[in-house]
């Protein structure tokens, strides 16, 4: 690894461990649930002690005083819910990235998609640039794919009748980001420590976090971050499950308990006011 790329990891990665906010889904859905007022909820998630927050360039340019050095991690791929959301296509370059500032940068690949080609042939391109230029790359694995009704197929259905075969999917999937080359991979939780633990063992090392999907309550979304830390993973990435909150910042400070301070749910749970 280059010094730079380990430079850069260091900034977002503490003993290991990460709590990371994404505020790209203004793009995906619009600015709904959270994100219409993008400084104030930037400055939410600073105040909580995010260590790094994840979104595309424009949020990068227009909440920099906002972020107040706060490590930024640009995605560089995208697609809307108005459109094929399974499809990811490339909207920025490793280049652009470093001349923005960022510290590392997202590649988001749905795995078992028709489009999985493609987006795997993207992770591919910017996973050489990443190991040219020293910039970390966190790869977005996600077991996805397009459903009979038009929406996405998020193999919920799997997850629940048979754990053990979407335990397998998930580890395909954060693996394909391993081979590629991904330093970080953010990936679904499985639904336990024990299933969880077999993702974990799959990664070689690389450092895994877990999305957190549609907003559940305060106590699931904190089970989940504390099932995933007891496993192995890095710790979280939660973008609806983080800005869609009142309590925002002390939601953030409530998920570092977990992850940075090795504390349970019930002890965190009385951070939220």
């Amino acid at each position: 690894m280059s010094l730079g790329k380990t430079i850069r990891l260091e900034r977002i990665l503490h003993n290991g461990r990460m709590v990371v906010i994404p505020m790209d889904d203004g793009l995906l859905d619009g600015p709904e649930g959270g994100l219409r007022d993008m400084r104030d909820k930037v400055r939410q998630i600073v105040e909580g002690g995010a260590d790094a927050m994840l979104g595309f360039k424009g949020l990068l340019k227009r909440c920099y005083a906002e972020l107040a050095g706060t490590p930024f991690v640009m995605n560089i791929t995208a697609s809307t819910g108005l459109s094929y959301h399974t499809r990811k296509t490339l909207v920025g370059s490793v280049e652009d990235a470093l001349s923005l500032g960022a510290d590392a940068v997202g590649v988001h690949v749905n795995v078992s998609s028709k489009y999985e080609r493609e987006m795997i042939a993207n992770l591919g391109i910017v996973s050489e640039a990443c190991d040219k230029w020293g910039m970390p790359l966190l790869a977005l694995m996600y077991p996805r794919k397009e459903g009979s009704d038009g929406k996405d197929d998020n193999y919920l259905e799997l997850k629940e009748g048979n754990p053990e075969e979407y335990a397998k999917l998930v580890r395909h999937a954060a693996r394909i980001g391993i081979e590629l080359g991904a330093d970080i991979i953010k990936t679904h939780y499985t639904g336990s420590v024990e299933t969880f633990k077999t993702v974990i063992e799959s990664t070689a090392g690389v450092p895994v976090i877990i999305a957190g999907g549609p907003k559940i309550t305060d106590e699931q979304a904190l089970k989940n971050a504390y099932g995933a830390v007891q496993a192995g993973g890095a710790g979280i990435c939660f973008g609806r499950n983080g800005f869609n909150r009142e309590n925002t910042a002390d939601f953030v400070k409530a998920l570092r308990g977990i992850v940075h301070e090795g504390k349970t749910v019930n002890e965190v749970i009385g951070y939220l006011k």
